[in-house]
């Protein structure tokens, strides 16, 4: 396309627009691009111009055509940025800025580089949304010519990237035929043998169905006309990739699906859009659950239209979008249009509105980093299709199809789904899974504290709420560390008298490359340093005591138990918490050896009708070793209640080696500890100090 050709597109769209601007930066483009070469051999900057040219079609503003012109200039030639801001503006330096960094990860790992691509997408079209609009034209010129790269993988590699990412993100912003033509390329390359078959059948289909799109067409017209009702009426045909995904979903054949062609009324006001609605439900029997009205409740991304299916003219199903010739406007191009219509008070808020899911993906963005796990849980922001529900006072909160009410929580604001803890909808308690209807109410009852959403997760359909849930569970589980290790030092520190003070804490921090009291207590939780270790670290003229005796490892150590075969394996049963002194019996089992029990094991009633197989069984004396035990204990949740639980197993010679916190309602804790014991006398005596603790509501102790 010539210069001066161009520029003539682009006036006729935006007669106001800058001619001289717009032929300074065709001028610069030519001479910075020089004899760069495309795939396609022709001229590199062939491409700028088309992307320019997409842009001018969706009527875009001045700056915008001028960056497309330019958008290569910084990655693929010796322009800076600084020329650009010195020849063009600020402004447009800020938006090829903005499309160059999208595109300097070619280096990374696909799937790295795609989450990280993606990530500065976003960034960069919450900043100026315009970034988007040129990198998706960008990626629309660059798949019409993908036929040109001769590598396969990499052809299957971009339109797998431009479904996943670039289509949904188009109808995303309401830019429906810019959406459907990157769908078809992609499928073109991706999966060219359906695509082949598919249009063929579409052909053959076209053509039977022909005259009954025309004569129902027809029909419409005449109906409407005699209603005095001033509208056009389009037959349309879906597009291939279209049909395709309804036949994976709907598990149809080509023959079953009722809607391969639809009709769309186009009316001057949106009450003659209801006008219309009124007249074909008169004329023609409706079909149940087929009716939208996206006029009254628009979708997130502001498109408009109400959607109803007929059994119309010879008894044919019809789908029929009846909708203003604005919203039409805004249907095709989305957010393009809004330069059209911004001075529109109506048309600027829903603008706005269109562009809020971007906040949405940038908080995940915010939360997760640029990972592939970010990756997956904006595809599904990107894919789904639109419920709305309400908060008690009336606020609408759109969400996706079969979304829950813990969905609900999230979208409201992630604070209220991490503390959801009960739900109300239309006024009746209901799980948070729930998944909620078009129009339920929706309240949500909070806890004091975080609640456990472990169980949770599976159930949740928005990116928002899978994002949240996934921090939330991986603080969960370092808070328990921190608990832990806390815990583990001051068990240590106790046992030679020394207070582990934030002070003397501190000494360790070089030498274990921590920078807070956080982080050294994670580390000792998860079992990377431990509390010996940092003792050491803290007073290394002042020498630990000895332990009398080191813990019980049955791997490299023998069972101290009396009365076992010398030729046969033995080891005690599986999640058993045993320690010298507890009764305990043998069962002798094929293939397995000896497998010790407790005598109080509920397991032993496998065991009656074979009493041959029992072994009588006592702990030798003298044992050298100590063992782990497990008690379960509920406390009051109030503040300094666990130090009150550490201390007093530290003060009994107890060494804490696991601990697990779970919450049982907004008031009480479950405690899960592991504590490495001498014998039973020694457990018991810590469980009868625990159970005198104001503090605690319950504790026992697990033997399995």
């Amino acid at each position: 396309m010539s210069q001066s050709q161009l520029v003539d597109r682009i006036l006729v769209n935006k007669p106001e627009a800058d001619k001289a601007i717009l032929n300074k930066a065709y001028i610069f483009g030519t001479k910075m691009h020089g004899r760069q070469l495309r795939a396609s051999g022709d001229p590199y900057f062939s491409h700028p111009i088309e992307v320019a040219g997409i842009l001018s079609d969706l009527k875009l503003d001045t700056t915008s055509v001028v960056c497309a012109l330019l958008h290569d200039t910084i990655e693929d030639t010796n322009a800076t940025i600084q020329d650009i801001e010195e020849n063009f503006g600020r402004e447009v330096a800020k938006l090829v800025d903005g499309v160059t960094k999208l595109t300097l990860l070619e280096g990374k790992p696909d799937s790295t580089k795609q989450a990280e691509n993606f990530r500065k997408l976003l960034l960069a079209s919450a900043s100026d949304i315009r970034i988007l609009l040129i990198k998706l034209a960008d990626r629309l010129h660059n798949m019409r010519t993908l036929h040109f790269i001769k590598d396969q993988k990499k052809r299957k590699r971009i339109s797998r990237e431009t479904l996943e990412i670039y289509a949904p993100l188009a109808g995303r912003i309401g830019m429906q035929e810019l959406k459907e033509e990157l769908e078809d390329l992609s499928f073109t390359f991706f999966e060219p043998k359906i695509r082949d078959i598919l249009k063929e059948r579409l052909r053959i289909s076209k053509k039977k169905k022909s005259k009954i799109v025309q004569f129902t067409k027809k029909e419409l017209e005449k109906t409407l006309k005699k209603n005095k009702i001033k509208c056009s009426v389009f037959g349309r045909e879906k597009k291939p990739y279209s049909i395709w995904k309804k036949l994976e979903i709907q598990h149809k054949s080509l023959e079953q699906l009722s809607d391969i062609f639809g009709f769309r009324v186009c009316v001057e006001t949106i009450q003659e859009c209801y006008e219309v609605l009124g007249i074909l439900h008169c004329e023609w029997q409706a079909i149940p659950g087929k009716f939208k009205d996206y006029i009254s409740t628009p979708k997130k991304n502001g498109y408009q239209s109400i959607h109803t299916t007929l059994i119309g003219p010879q008894n044919q199903r019809v789908e029929v979008q009846i909708r203003t010739e604005k919203m039409n406007d805004l249907a095709e191009r989305g957010l393009a249009a809004h330069w059209i219509y911004k001075d529109n008070d109506d048309i600027e808020r829903d603008y706005l509105s269109s562009i809020e899911w971007i906040n949405d993906l940038v908080d995940i963005l915010n939360r997760d980093g640029a990972t592939e796990e970010f990756l997956e849980n904006t595809k599904l922001e990107l894919f789904l299709d639109q419920i709305y529900a309400f908060t008690p006072k009336g606020t609408l909160v759109p969400l996706p199809r079969n979304a829950t009410a813990l969905d609900f929580a999230y979208a409201v604001h992630t604070d209220l789904g991490n503390f959801c803890s009960r739900v109300k909808i239309n006024g009746i308690d209901k799980p948070r899974r729930t998944v909620l209807q078009n129009g339920d109410e929706v309240e949500i009852l909070k806890s004091k504290s975080p609640v456990a959403l472990e169980s949770l997760q599976e159930f949740v359909k928005t990116g928002k709420a899978k994002s949240a849930i996934i921090r939330s569970i991986k603080e969960k589980k370092s808070h328990n560390q921190r608990l832990l290790g806390k815990a583990i030092i001051k068990s240590v520190f106790s046992s030679h008298r020394k207070k582990p003070t934030r002070d003397i804490l501190e000494r360790s921090f070089g030498a274990l490359q921590v920078n807070s009291l956080k982080s050294l207590y994670e580390l000792v939780g998860r079992g990377d340093s431990s509390g010996s270790q940092v003792y050491d670290l803290v007073f290394p003229n002042n020498k630990r005591k000895k332990i009398k005796k080191n813990y019980y490892i049955e791997k490299n150590i023998s069972i101290p138990v009396q009365g076992l075969h010398s030729d046969m394996p033995a080891q005690f049963a599986e999640n058993s918490f045993l320690v010298p002194g507890d009764k305990i019996v043998g069962i002798v089992l094929p293939e397995k050896g000896i497998i010790i029990f407790s005598v109080d094991s509920l397991e032993l009633v496998n065991y009656e009708k074979s009493p041959e197989s029992w072994i009588k069984l006592e702990w030798k004396k003298d044992i050298d070793f100590t063992f782990t035990s497990r008690i379960r204990i509920t406390i009051i949740n109030e503040v300094g209640v666990l130090n009150s639980i550490t201390s007093t197993i530290a003060d009994y010679g107890g060494n804490i080696t696991n601990l697990i916190l779970n919450e049982k309602d907004s008031d009480f804790y479950n405690l899960i500890i592991d504590i490495n014991v001498n014998d039973n006398k020694h457990i018991s005596d810590i469980v009868k100090s625990l159970d005198g603790l104001p503090v605690v509501e319950a504790v026992n102790r697990f033997i399995g």
